[in-house]
């Protein structure tokens, strides 16, 4: 779906599993990179897309989760229709009352994004910078499949 979007702009990291990943995504034109700490946390995953955004010069990033089954190309429409170009902007999706991902940063944010560690991700920025953000209600951003139990209740 994102590949539908921005077919030229798109950048995946992969960690865990990365040789079955690309199987399923090496024909959607992504430029994939390889996290080979991924056991240290998303947090380096993020620094490494970053990385790439910033190479080949882009203005901003939005950060997408492959356990997120309702992500559509319409709610990744709605980050970048209102990105508009911002270089200091911090949009953040709303989903049971806390923000999370999809999270989309404009390039001021890239030096805070390149230094977060371990696991905590992106959403540590979103909280310090509340005040800042900007939100998208997506209901549906609170669903997500991280085992085989949620995989199996997805599908019921």
């Amino acid at each position: 779906m994102a590949a539908d979007v921005e077919p030229d702009h798109l950048v995946v990291v992969l960690g865990s599993s990365a040789s079955d990943c690309v199987a399923v995504i090496k024909d959607c034109g992504a430029d994939i990179v390889f996290n080979p700490f991924w056991e240290c946390g998303l947090g380096g995953s993020i620094r490494l897309g970053v990385e790439r955004a910033e190479e080949e010069g882009a203005d901003a990033v939005l950060l997408l989760l492959a356990d997120q089954p309702c992500l559509d190309s319409q709610v990744i429409r709605r980050f970048l229709d209102r990105a508009n170009g911002q270089n200091d902007l911090i949009i953040a999706a709303r989903y049971q009352g806390v923000l999370g991902a999809p999270m989309m940063f404009g390039s001021d944010w890239f030096p805070q994004l390149k230094n977060l560690e371990g696991d905590h991700g992106a959403r540590s920025l979103v909280r310090k910078e509340a005040g800042r953000v900007e939100v998208i209600d997506w209901s549906e951003g609170a669903i997500d499949v991280d085992t085989p139990e949620d995989v199996a209740s997805l599908n019921r």
